[in-house]
């Protein structure tokens, strides 16, 4: 009985250092990934790694893990992003977790992104590769800090606005793909319209071609001015010259005062204020016609 209860004793000696030392080096290993790991190596690596699929400059001075309410990711701060898109931005917050598919052993890593910057808030997959692309959410667009090289026709965009993107980038800075958008303040200005249009609901989808044009379909502007329903094709040439248009546009003008307007300008509007027409030509200057 004495040597089975030494035993007994013993043995528990003997385990306690390996219930400690198991916590222990746990404990030492997760110390090493938070503090000693070369995390500035991998905020390089990343940041080179989205620059070059989206034809952008991307610049990462901090990346350390964090658990948050989405799960483990690894956190970015005092990200900027130089793109010919958005020109400059900087972003508060960037936070990175993989996506894990079949796709990273075929080089081509999925990354889940969320992003806080005063342009916008991100939420989607990031694929790297040669296929690189995004799908996701992009809400709380300020309309009026997005360059859109609009300054050769005279005709300025405000407002927030959020979409859905599903696009390709291509390491020469541009985009191709499909845009579903939204807006609850859309507002159109142009030095052709005496007055700036509001929208209090702005619909629609965007399709950028792999040739630069751009596809505008089932967009619909409604405002207590003017309401529009607009669909064609927006055509790619330099920044500094007004891009083509060859779009058809069903319009109702609201407010009685302008109507008398439209008709000086040669628009036929019905009893109800609405017509339909073809604009096509520079946007600057674009032919109205009569459908």
């Amino acid at each position: 009985m004495t040597e089975t209860r030494s035993s007994l004793l013993g043995t528990a000696r003997a385990g306690l250092p390996r219930a400690v030392g198991l916590p222990l080096a746990i404990g030492l290993i997760l110390l090493f990934v938070a503090i000693l790991f070369p995390w500035d190596s991998v905020a390089r690596r990343v940041a080179w790694e989205i620059g070059a699929a989206s034809g952008g400059r991307v610049t990462i001075d901090e990346l350390a893990p964090a658990w948050t309410a989405r799960g483990p990711v690894l956190r970015a701060r005092a990200v900027s992003v130089e793109h010919p898109a958005v020109d400059r931005v900087r972003l508060a917050t960037l936070e990175i977790a993989p996506r894990f598919s079949t796709s990273w052993l075929s080089g081509e890593p999925r990354l889940r992104i969320w992003a806080d910057s005063d342009l916008a808030r991100i939420d989607g997959v990031l694929q790297l590769g040669p296929a690189s692309a995004f799908r996701g959410d992009v809400e709380g667009v300020d309309l009026a800090r997005v360059p859109m090289r609009l300054d050769a026709t005279g005709v300025r965009l405000s407002g927030l606005l959020s979409a859905h993107a599903d696009v390709a980038l291509d390491p020469g800075g541009t985009l191709s793909g499909r845009i579903e958008f939204e807006s609850p303040s859309l507002v159109i200005e142009s030095d052709a319209l005496p007055i700036a249009l509001p929208f209090s609901r702005s619909t629609g989808i965007v399709e950028i071609l792999e040739s630069g044009a751009t596809r505008l379909d089932s967009v619909r502007l409604e405002g207590a001015v003017v309401s529009v329903s607009v669909e064609g094709e927006i055509g790619l040439v330099h920044h500094s010259q007004a891009p083509p248009v060859d779009l058809v546009a069903d319009l109702r003008v609201e407010e009685p005062s302008l109507r008398r307007m439209a008709s000086g300008l040669g628009l036929r509007l019905d009893a109800a204020g609405a017509t339909s027409v073809r604009v096509q030509g520079p946007l600057d200057r674009p032919s109205v016609t009569p459908r």
